[in-house]
């Protein structure tokens, strides 16, 4: 062999063994990383493949898109089976507030709590002109211990009840020792006071609060006038004290023209939640 073949031979030998050293490594770093990028190494240089980027997750800002609550409730339910089947039919959550004593008291808490709806007591005051308050009927001249056991047989009269709120009372309301009477009776057995504000000299929100007493207040009469027009001025009044605060409490009677408005308005309603009065006394 001549002296000039054995350079060129020796060569041949390094780029033999650099291409097995290159091959190797190309095919451990591809088994290597093969979990890491899919289709491996090799495939991105063999195809002209890159490597896929993903983008941070970015956290979705929550959107509140909770409706401002309302309770409504329908007070003086009792004397009348008919118009309480159809308070019964209305679609929500509605609070029925049940005279006590009457023919059908304890028949209306029984299927309303059937229904899974808030049952209260709707306990007669003593109101500023000379009216009827029937049986069960809380006066200025009673004592604390005639309050407590008229309350007692009231409250025997009507199950169910989550709490009591007042029915007239445009007198009684504004004495501050027969309402410490009722608020201490409620408080004993653990229901809630909701103060109709029959007269704006209530005392019945303020003491019941100091007396520790879960307590909320009326904020709209829906009816107090049955002309559908204005019932849906006081609707709408209602929705507009909802949004501003979060929440508002309604009252309404069963009347023909009261249920006929609500008929319409609860099953087209987008702008309010109806729920349970219990459910806005502990918020």
């Amino acid at each position: 062999m001549s002296p000039k073949a054995k350079p060129k031979k020796k060569r041949r030998h390094v780029a033999f063994i650099l291409l097995f050293i290159i091959t190797a490594v190309l095919f451990y770093v591809e088994e290597f990383e093969r979990d890491k990028l899919p289709g491996g190494i090799l495939d991105i240089f063999r195809y002209g493949k890159k490597p896929g980027v993903t983008a941070p997750e970015i956290p979705r800002t929550r959107v509140h898109t909770a409706l401002p609550k309302v309770a409504i409730v329908i007070d003086d339910l009792g004397p009348n089976k008919q118009m309480a089947r159809e308070v019964l039919k209305l679609h929500g959550p509605l609070t029925l507030s049940i005279l006590p004593r009457q023919t059908y008291s304890a028949w209306i808490a029984e299927e309303g709590n059937r229904l899974g709806r808030d049952i209260i007591l709707h306990l007669p005051m003593e109101a500023e002109k000379p009216l009827r308050l029937g049986k069960g009927g809380l006066y200025t001249w009673m004592t604390d211990r005639e309050i407590s056991q008229t309350i007692e047989e009231d409250i025997q009269s009507v199950p169910y009840i989550k709490g009591a709120n007042n029915h007239m009372g445009s007198s009684f309301t504004r004495d501050e020792r027969v309402m410490y009477a009722v608020i201490s009776e409620l408080k004993e057995r653990r229901l809630f006071f909701l103060d109709s504000l029959t007269t704006p000299e209530s005392v019945g929100f303020t003491l019941a609060k100091a007396q520790g007493l879960k307590t909320l207040r009326r904020d709209i009469f829906l009816d107090n006038s049955d002309d559908p027009g204005e019932i849906d001025i006081q609707w709408n009044r209602l929705i507009e004290e909802a949004r501003q605060r979060g929440h508002a409490v309604a009252l309404g009677h069963p009347k023909k023209n009261t249920i006929a408005f609500l008929q319409k308005a609860l099953s087209s309603n987008k702008e309010i939640t109806i729920v349970p009065l219990s459910e806005l006394v502990v918020e």
